[in-house]
């Protein structure tokens, strides 16, 4: 799994963390509006919502949820903006 986060190679890291709904979505379109497309944001997340959150966020704009992972606590999130 180590190879995998090695080969995504972020462009761009948000952490969430000690944040709760609805911060951590508008953070994550800020970041990601400010990032080129193509791009891969990182997003570290705590907020039991986030899981759904992220999704439905991710589908709802059009970007790319290319992966999601659970360390301990935290979410950890990588998404792919999909337009300019």
């Amino acid at each position: 799994m180590e190879e995998e986060q090695d080969v995504l190679k972020p462009d761009g890291h948000l952490d969430c963390t000690g944040l709760y709904c609805p911060a951590p979505v508008f953070e994550t379109g800020k970041k990601i509006n400010s990032m080129k497309e193509g791009q891969i944001l990182e997003l570290i997340a705590d907020d039991p919502a986030s899981e759904e959150d992220i999704k439905s966020w991710a589908k709802t704009t059009g970007n790319k949820l290319i992966k999601m992972t659970k360390n301990n606590d935290n979410f950890i999130f990588y998404i792919k903006k999909m337009y300019k």
